[in-house]
């Protein structure tokens, strides 16, 4: 019985490992700031019939230690003039989500280069 156990948590154990594996290769990656300081370019799309507005960004991002990376992402609004993002960026599928943070939030570095670029 205790071999049955022993066997069902094991392959518990390995069946969640590689879902997790799977998650981050899919959707994990590095984090990177940014600072919004212009307008996304606005592209009208169509979906279900239905017309809306996405706006994509062309802009430089920073991870803690300063490091840079060209980064394209959307939005399916404007975003806020001076607002910081903190995105995450996959190395296969580029930015896979972002949220605004407040200026305390992001790294000295990162900020450092941010207000350089400004």
């Amino acid at each position: 019985m205790k071999k049955i156990l022993f066997g069902i948590i094991a392959l518990i154990i390995l069946i969640g490992g590689s879902g997790f594996a799977w998650y981050k290769v899919t959707y994990g990656g590095g984090t990177y700031y940014v600072q919004i300081t212009k307008d996304g370019k606005e592209k009208q799309e169509t979906a279900n019939g239905k017309k809306f507005s996405r706006f994509t960004y062309n802009i430089d991002s920073y991870q803690k230690d300063g490091k840079e990376k060209k980064v394209e992402f959307t939005a399916g609004h404007n975003l806020r003039k001076e607002a910081y993002l903190k995105l995450t960026v996959n190395s296969v599928k580029g930015v896979t989500s972002w949220e605004e943070v407040k200026k305390a939030e992001v790294p000295k570095e990162a900020l450092k280069k941010l207000n350089n670029n400004s």
